[in-house]
């Protein structure tokens, strides 16, 4: 499972073990040099590579095996790079106190990570507590439209190493693909058929949500079958589609008010005739928040008294819902991009 944890994160990246302090030299140069290339300002070259510089050497001190990949991205024809930075530690226990950080001076997980986000324009965050972390960090070469960035959060059941929960999520240029998938029961077969379901996404990531489930129900067909929730958000139009079977939840949370969406009551990979997914398309305001969590967490999910958290970054939102909603006895995650 963790080796297929490390595909999901790195989904094809050109990517390059941490092994030494000297991993995080060559980071800070590809940096540079692809930067140069670019002709991103010097800059914002000079950020990225020191925010490359403290990814790795967190993974060094924290984790027992990382990867990092640096690749280019372009936003309205803006070009820029993404950090890359995925291991297979711990997981960050405690992400909002890490993207506080006491300083830059400060030889802690927090210093690092804290570091590394003031020197980005966008930090996307995914932490399995107990199995690793990912982290993807961009820069632009010049000011680009704003997109939602994305946190994860999961964590397994007490009695288990792996979770049967998983998370993938992808930009297809103004599009966010996001998918949220609950292994049936707990454990490693489980999360072998998670994984499964995560592997098929990925590959098929350009198609509407209906397909991604048909093309998973196929794929599952030899596991214990997954219940799932893809949303496709095209960033451009704030138009959302959501397509669901099984009772993986999907919520706007907004300032004022909250909307849900509903899963058909059935499983991915059941032999049988399948029941057609919950299909719904609605408009995103700017400043609703999406969020996707399996049933590891209870029905009483809500912000409604938390309006500050709304502006927080994702993977903060993720972990107050973990925190205060999680139930003991079954894995759980939570997806959140704003």
């Amino acid at each position: 499972m963790d080796a297929l944890l490390m595909d999901a994160w790195m989904a094809g990246a050109d990517a390059v073990p941490t092994i030494d302090a000297a991993s995080a030299a060559l980071a800070r140069e590809t940096v540079r040099e692809r930067g140069a290339a670019l002709g991103m300002p010097g800059a914002v070259v000079e950020g990225l590579a020191v925010a490359a510089s403290e990814l790795v050497h967190n993974q060094l001190a924290h984790a027992r095996r990382g990867q990092v990949a640096i690749r280019e991205v372009a936003r309205a024809e803006i070009p820029g790079l993404e950090v890359v930075a995925a291991d297979l530690g711990p997981g960050i226990a405690h992400p909002r106190l890490a993207l506080e950080g006491p300083g830059p001076t400060a030889r802690s997980l927090g210093a690092g990570l804290s570091g590394a986000r003031r020197m980005v324009h966008e930090l996307d965050v995914d932490v399995r507590w107990g199995q690793g972390s990912c982290l993807w960090a961009r820069a632009f070469a010049e000011p680009v439209p704003r997109r939602r960035e994305v946190g994860v959060l999961g964590r397994a059941f007490h009695e288990e190493r792996v979770s049967g929960d998983h998370a993938v999520f992808a930009r297809v240029r103004d599009v966010l693909v996001c998918a949220v998938i609950d292994g049936i029961g707990h454990g490693p077969l489980a999360a072998d058929a998670s994984a499964v379901a995560a592997a098929t996404t990925l590959a098929r990531i350009e198609l509407p949500p209906t397909e991604i489930l048909d093309a998973c129900d196929a794929a599952l067909q030899d596991t214990r079958g997954t219940v799932m929730a893809v949303l496709r958000l095209d960033e451009a139009t704030d138009t959302l589609e959501h397509a669901g079977v099984g009772n993986v939840t999907a919520r706007l949370e907004g300032h004022r008010s909250h909307r849900g969406f509903l899963g058909a009551s059935a499983t991915l990979g059941a032999r049988g005739k399948r029941r057609s997914p919950v299909v719904e398309t609605t408009s995103v305001a700017a400043d609703e928040v999406i969020v996707v969590y399996t049933d590891g967490l209870t029905s009483r999910v809500s912000l409604a008294d938390q309006p500050d958290l709304l502006r927080e970054h994702p993977i903060v939102i993720a972990e107050h819902l973990l925190q205060t909603f999680a139930r003991d006895t079954d894995d759980a995650l939570v997806l959140v991009a704003r």
